[in-house]
């Protein structure tokens, strides 16, 4: 299957707009988030007992779109208030080498949608819950998986994450597969790794 890449800014309708340098703070807490704290646990193993963990959890923002992910945020004026962010998959299974052992399930859940669109990421920071944010950033992922040209959208979240689970099947996901978590020193809440398909 040929992969179309959207145009990010030619696709996005006001208050929706590409991630912009100056959102990397805010959207590295939101990513951090929606990781359920994965992400910061490992940017303290990352920075060490001298480093500043968020300035990796900044910089990662722009690796993740170097590596093709995009990222979207809702900006009514004042900021960013909440995210999306996802990627193509393409055919070839993700490889679990050298990867830290918090993400080896969650890789082998993704391993399972080859080509599909894959959606890593939607959070609203706190303040702006309640608004339909997520609503509206579920609607734009589904339009740009569409417009590359896939056949169905997925996702990976914590069986714990009630809110986010019911927000997915309103929007038609249905479970997959499930995967034990590693903890680790991570101290998330949650059992499973729950991976979520909806065809398109």
């Amino acid at each position: 299957m040929k992969q179309i890449r959207p145009n990010l800014s030619a696709a996005l309708v006001a208050p929706l707009r590409p991630f912009k340098p100056q959102d990397a703070d805010t959207v590295a807490r939101l990513n951090d988030m929606a990781s359920g704290g994965i992400l910061l646990t490992i940017w303290k193993r990352m920075a060490g007992k001298e480093g500043d963990p968020w300035e990796h959890g900044r910089l990662q923002q722009f690796e993740q779109i170097k590596s093709g992910w995009n990222i979207v945020v809702l900006d009514q004026g004042s900021g960013v208030e909440a995210v999306m962010m996802g990627q193509p998959h393409g055919t070839e299974p993700a490889t679990l080498e050298d990867i830290d052992a918090e993400w080896v399930p969650i890789i082998e859940l993704e391993n399972l949608v080859p080509e599909a669109w894959y959606l890593n990421v939607i959070a609203t920071l706190p303040a702006f819950r309640g608004l339909g944010h997520g609503s509206r950033l579920m609607a734009q992922a589904q339009r740009m998986a569409c417009a590359g040209g896939h056949s169905r959208i997925a996702l990976v979240v914590s069986d714990a994450s009630t809110p986010a689970i019911r927000l997915y099947e309103r929007s038609g996901f249905n479970e997959l597969a499930r995967r034990p978590m590693f903890k680790g020193e991570w101290e998330g809440p949650g059992q499973d790794w729950v991976l979520m398909v909806k065809s398109l």
